[in-house]
C-alpha cells in the first residue's frame, strides 16, 4: 500500500510539474491594467499572470480559513459564555448552601441534582406504600 501511495503521489506532482512547464509562456506574459474612476488621472499597471493566479490563489486560501473557521468560533464563545453561567450558577448553590440553617444541608446526587437532607427522606429499606405485583 506504501508503494501504491508513493506511486500515485509523484504521478500526482508530475502531472503538475508537467503543466507549469507546458504553461510557462502564458505565467509570463504581462497584462496591462488601467482604472479610471474620473478623480485623478488615469491610474494604469501591468502584473504577470502568474503572480495574479498565485495572488488570488492565496486570497482564496485565506478566505476559505476564515469562513472554515467562523462556526468554531461562535462555539467557542457560545461555551465560554455557557461556562461562565454554570460558574455564576454554583456560585449561588454555594452560597445559598452557606445560609442554611445547619444540620439541614442538601447533599449532591450522582446525577448532579441536590437531594433533601436525610432526615426528610423515607429510610431505602423501608417498604414502598404502593403494592405491586
Amino acid at each position: 500500500m506504501r508503494l501504491f501511495r508513493l506511486f500515485t503521489t509523484a504521478l500526482l506532482v508530475a502531472v503538475i510539474v508537467l503543466f507549469i512547464r507546458q504553461n510557462m509562456t502564458t505565467f509570463d506574459m504581462v497584462l496591462p491594467f488601467s482604472l479610471n474612476l474620473y478623480i485623478r488621472e488615469q491610474v494604469e499597471w501591468t502584473h504577470r499572470v502568474g503572480s495574479l493566479l498565485l495572488a488570488v490563489g492565496l486570497m482564496g486560501i485565506l478566505i476559505g480559513m476564515a469562513l472554515m473557521l467562523k462556526p468554531w468560533l461562535h462555539l467557542r464563545k457560545l461555551v465560554n459564555e455557557e461556562r461562565k453561567a454554570r460558574a455564576e450558577l454554583e456560585a449561588l448553590l454555594h452560597a445559598s448552601e452557606d445560609a442554611e440553617v445547619p444540620g439541614g444541608e442538601s447533599e449532591p446526587s450522582e446525577s448532579g441534582r441536590i437531594e433533601p437532607p436525610e432526615r426528610d427522606r423515607p429510610p431505602r429499606d423501608a417498604p414502598s406504600s404502593v403494592e405491586r405485583p
